[in-house]
């Protein structure tokens, strides 16, 4: 089991998302930030070229379009599967700063589909999510 949000988990993030099939013109950068996790606050921007994540980037350097921040308890319910996040951001449990039409709208087609949510869930599977 992989420690949720620690640098090996994030690096079999990017190889499973590496993975997702691709969508021409949806491009973008998000970062995400997590609060009050074991591990700290933890931040990862994840870089989005043609409907692929082509990369997983921890810590806080470079330039988004957006930043997505969740409270752990919140970003554990959407990375295992519980939490849609288009219901997190619409209720408020995420905060999208910048351009939000980027994550909302534009690369939704990735961080909203099927493909994603079944990565999460095979993610989920040896991920440990201690609370």
């Amino acid at each position: 089991m992989t420690q949720f949000l620690s640098e090996e988990w994030l690096a079999g993030l990017a190889l499973a998302s590496s993975a997702l099939p691709g969508k021409a013109g949806v491009d973008g950068t998000i970062r995400f930030v997590v609060t009050s996790t074991p591990l700290g606050r933890v931040e990862f921007r994840t870089v989005v070229t043609d409907g692929r994540v082509v990369d997983v980037v921890p810590g806080k350097p470079g330039e988004a379009d957006a930043t997505v921040t969740w409270k752990y308890p919140d970003a554990v319910a959407w990375f295992s599967g519980e939490l849609d996040p288009d219901v997190a951001f619409m209720t408020g449990r995420c905060k999208v700063e910048g351009d939000y039409e980027a994550y909302v709208y534009g690369l939704h087609p990735v961080f909203g589909g099927e493909p994603w949510a079944q990565l999460l869930a095979g993610l989920a599977g040896t991920t440990e999510f201690g609370h």
